[in-house]
């Protein structure tokens, strides 16, 4: 029997998850059966096992892919000069909208189950906490260049800027899901508007 090549092999996986994602927006994580994959895949349930012997193996390999192609949409902004806190979210979050919209199916609306599954699934959880982690230690890294290009105090606490910069992207996630008015926009108006306000220390 000819062997599959590394391209036919990506490609199969690729159509797996592909139908994965879509039975995952329209029944949730626990309700999806392999056999609704099978059946929305339009392969064989030899070939779909043979890549994915469990739903808790494509389950974890759906939010790892997730995460990774997401993670090469970012990585630029993070590289680049970074502009300022506003600027970035906006960038941020408007990179996140582009990767996670799809024809069939919206990505952030799979975060969520995700999240939710990650609670009981020790597995899932370490891999998103791990993404999540090191996303955030990059947000520090960039709130660094902040300080130094005088956006920021100099004494401001990098790692809770990170950790603050990290909820309003989340946050972009969770709004976009559920309430579906947010836009990247949006969040870079607020980060100003914020910013303007004056604070009065009182007497």
């Amino acid at each position: 029997m000819p062997k599959i090549s590394d391209e036919k092999r990506a490609a199969r996986r690729a159509q797996i998850l592909e139908a994965a994602w879509l039975c995952f927006q329209k029944q949730g994580l626990q309700a999806t059966t392999m056999d609704d994959i099978i059946r929305a895949s339009g392969l064989s349930a030899g070939a779909v096992y043979s890549y994915y012997p469990s739903k808790e193996e494509l389950i974890v390999a759906a939010v790892t892919t997730s995460l990774i192609g997401l993670q090469e949409r970012v990585e630029p902004i993070l590289r680049s000069a970074p502009p300022s806190p506003d600027l970035f979210v906006e960038k941020i979050t408007q990179a996140i909208s582009d990767f996670t919209t799809r024809e069939s199916y919206d990505l952030k609306r799979i975060a969520l189950l995700g999240w939710s599954e990650a609670q009981r699934n020790e597995r899932l959880r370490e891999t998103i906490r791990g993404f999540y982690l090191a996303f955030r230690a990059r947000l520090a890294d960039v709130a660094v260049s902040w300080c130094n290009a005088g956006l920021l105090r100099k004494s401001a606490s990098t790692s809770d800027v990170a950790k603050v910069v990290l909820a309003e992207i989340l946050g972009f996630v969770v709004q976009s899901a559920l309430l579906g008015d947010v836009e990247p926009r949006d969040m870079a108006r607020g980060l100003q508007d914020l910013a303007a306000v004056e604070v009065d220390d009182g007497p």
